[in-house]
């Protein structure tokens, strides 16, 4: 089995990667094949360079190869040993790509540059920061940014952030429509991913014209973009834009990168051995570095050379002893050694301190800058270890108008609601309302027994206070607030709704229209026609009770053959103007109860009402001539149908009209009900109260001697007839007179004459 050992320095999106080491196999210093340098044992190791050609990290080999001279002036740095560098294999590694960390494919790689995980950390701690929820990706169809943007997505969606779209682009001339497609889908946050300067400036110019730049959006380079790299492109690259352009489409983008910062040069400290002071006049002529490929590259040699410095002593101690020139790719115990030295060091390079742990360099922060104008201003930091954000102590991020731009339209859902006020206003009234229903109740019972009262049948009177009070209830179920109760919750509400309104009217208004059945039958057959009728107060309860006892049979069979459910109807959207900027629309929501069969049910209900309706209206016809107006509510029947039937007229169709305004459908069909449910009381219970109070008992006297008949009778005729009567009283005194003189002189006269003969 073959152990190849590596220590990957840097990525291959920037250009470098350290294969280290092998010297050839099976050979020692004192073979006579193996070379020599000064008298020094040469261990060789691969470098690959993916972009030797570069202009920003060509200088990858001159830095390398630095570097590996320094490391074989130093003393106390692989004595007796020179470290030297073949260059260009075939091939390379992804140095920076997570794929790395799985020790099962790569058992033998040290990482010696940073993870993209830990930029990715960054990016997502930021996006955390600005609160931005949306993001969406952009990237090369590779397999480096392919893995890349799966490790980031799975941090981002572990923070509830949602990827909107992910574009694989395999052809760059096609932006136009991978940048249309986010731009449908309302894409504010855009995270990129290309190889190369030129892709990075035709995208930038591509999505300036296609209009995803400028104040509402943010977009976000690759990682190893932590250079001005749009300032480099040539007039072919960035066609069909201009120089002016490209800047004001980078501008205010965001750079995400592990590249050391620093004053000056860091106090360079290689595992306790110093540089020499030759060694910083090279340090201080390439400082500041021009990009992150000069420290990561110099460090990543120093790393190589520091493991393998720190294995010689452990390599000594195995049986056999071994040295670093007698190292064999199938022996694993070298390996191992080897593995565990370059796995875990610490050191202080030009590129900051260089901790390894596990085969990962930890990074100690995330750069986080912005692009202002032609220069990349470092705005923010993200201490990976303490996991916080802090801002740059020289510039501060920017954003257009200075107010963070959003991740997109926010829609922001708002159940509707009645009105606080409204509601107030019509629980007030209903109150009041169930106030006099309950006063009429009391006087009902409280004075059953006087004249007043008892023949108007108290009974239904009762009965008729119950359904006022339903119809009452009714408005109080719907107005209750139902923004935060269940779906099941407002289901049961809706049919309580319904469930009062039909079952007040069936009582209300059927121990009505009973009591006047009752007067009919009264003066149609007993008066009428001498027949002796039946019809107590319990028959007629049971007529009332009759029909509620249907609407409780619909309810049933609605509710266990016709599943509720809750259906929520949205609006047109409003935007916040409170904060105009933020793009926050409120989403007003109907939630309303519906069911497949709904229709036939309330067709079931709107018939049977109106069936006790059309009764009412017959019984008030029919009693409307009686002559015992004491008796005769046909004027107060007819007129609370009239009122019933008005309502209706009105009501229903302003509830089509305003169907999207829930204060005013609550208001209308509510002030109808409060306003017919308390005329209604008012036209039946008044003229009792009015009798109670203001005549006495024992002058109310009912009596239908008083009558002259079903449907004939009138208040002047009634005079009219009384007159007469006292005429012919007096008439009949006067011949009762006369017949008594007759009489008197009758019985003298005959005997007189029975004498004589």
């Amino acid at each position: 089995m073959t152990h190849v050992f590596q220590l990957v320095a840097f990525t291959a999106a920037l250009g470098l990667s350290l294969a280290v080491f092998t010297p050839h196999e099976s050979a020692g210093c004192n073979n006579t094949h193996i070379a020599t340098f000064g008298g020094r044992c040469v261990i060789h190791m691969g470098g690959l360079f993916a972009f030797p050609g570069s202009p920003s990290i060509g200088m990858q080999q001159e830095v390398a190869q630095t570097a590996l001279d320094h490391v074989n002036s130093l003393d106390g740095i692989l004595d007796g040993y020179h470290l030297s560098m073949r260059w260009n294999w075939t091939g390379i590694t992804l140095a920076s790509g997570p794929a790395l960390t799985d020790r099962s494919l790569y058992p033998y790689t040290v990482r010696a540059y940073p993870s993209d995980r830990s930029r990715s950390l960054g990016v997502a701690a930021f996006i955390r920061e600005m609160g931005w929820r949306r993001i969406a990706f952009i990237f090369e169809e590779n397999a480096a940014f392919q893995t890349h943007t799966k490790d980031l997505r799975q941090i981002l969606e572990a923070d509830e952030v949602e990827i909107v779209a992910s574009e694989g682009v395999k052809n760059i001339d096609l932006f136009q429509v991978h940048l249309q497609n986010l731009k449908r889908q309302d894409v504010r946050i855009i995270y990129t991913g290309f190889s190369n300067i030129p892709a990075m400036l035709k995208l930038f110019c591509q999505a300036y014209i296609a209009g995803l730049t400028g104040a509402k959006y943010v977009l976000i380079p690759p990682f190893w973009a932590n250079f001005e790299w749009w300032l480099l492109g040539t007039p072919s690259e960035i066609e069909p834009c201009t120089e002016e352009e490209i800047i004001s489409a980078v501008d205010l983008s965001l750079h995400f990168n592990v590249k050391h910062r620093s004053q000056g040069l860091p106090e360079l400290d290689f595992s306790g051995v110093k540089p020499l002071p030759e060694h910083y006049d090279y340090y201080n002529r390439i400082f500041p570095f021009s990009n992150n490929v000069v420290p990561v590259t110099h460090d990543g040699i120093m790393s190589v050379a520091l493991a393998l410095n720190s294995s010689i002593a452990d390599l000594q101690r195995l049986q056999p002893p071994r040295r670093l020139e007698d190292f064999s790719y199938t022996d694993t115990e070298m390996a191992r050694v080897i593995l565990n030295h370059a796995e875990n060091m610490e050191f202080s390079g030009l590129s900051g301190r260089v901790r390894i742990e596990d085969g990962q360099r930890i990074a100690q922060r995330v750069y986080i800058d912005q692009a202002q104008g032609t220069s990349l201003k470092n705005v923010m930091q993200y201490k990976i270890q303490e996991a916080v954000l802090i801002d740059s102590e020289t510039t501060r991020i920017k954003w257009p108008g200075g107010r963070i731009p959003v991740d997109g339209v926010t829609r922001r859902s708002l159940v509707l609601e009645v009105s606080s006020t409204a509601r107030a206003i019509l629980f007030s009234l209903a109150s009041l309302g169930a106030v006099l229903a309950l006063a009429f109740l009391f006087l009902n019972v409280r004075y059953k027994h006087r004249r007043a009262i008892k023949m108007s049948s108290p009974s239904l009177g009762n009965l008729t206070v119950v359904g006022c009070l339903l119809l009452y209830a009714s408005v109080f179920a719907t107005g209750w607030d139902k923004k935060d109760l269940s779906d099941t919750a407002i289901i049961v509400k809706c049919h309580l709704e319904r469930m009062l309104i039909s079952l007040g009217l069936s009582f209300a208004f059927g121990s009505i229209f009973m009591r006047t059945y009752r007067i009919h039958a009264i003066f149609s057959r007993a008066v009428k026609k001498f027949q002796r009728i039946d019809l107590p107060d319990w028959k007629l309860i049971c007529g009332v009770l009759t029909a509620v006892f249907v609407d409780c049979v619909i309810f049933a069979a609605w509710i266990t053959l016709d599943t509720a459910t809750v259906t929520k109807r949205d609006l047109e959207p409003q935007l916040d103007t409170t904060e105009p900027e933020k793009e926050i629309y409120d989403v007003p929501i109907i939630r309303y109860c519906s069911s497949e069969h709904a229709q036939y049910f309330t067709i079931a209900l709107y018939g049977l009402k109106g069936v006790l309706l059309t009764f009412g209206l017959f019984l008030a016809w029919e009693t409307r001539n009686i002559a015992v107006t004491r008796l005769n509510d046909s004027k107060y029947i007819a007129a609370s149908v009239y009122m019933v039937a008005l309502t209706i007229a009105l009501v229903v169709p302003t509830m089509t009209v305003l169907g999207d305004d829930v204060n005013m459908t609550f208001l209308v069909p509510g002030v109808a009900i409060v306003i017919v449910n308390t005329a209604v009381l008012c036209l039946n219970f008044i003229p009792k109260v009015y009798l109670l109070v203001s005549v006495e008992e024992k002058n109310i006297c009912l009596s239908m001697m008083n009558s002259t008949g079903y449907g004939e009778s009138s208040a002047s005729k009634e005079k009219d007839n009384i007159n007469e009567l006292e005429e012919l009283r007096e008439k009949l005194k006067q011949k009762e007179d006369e017949l008594f003189l007759l009489t008197k002189d009758t019985p003298s006269s005959t005997f007189h004459g029975t004498h004589v003969n």
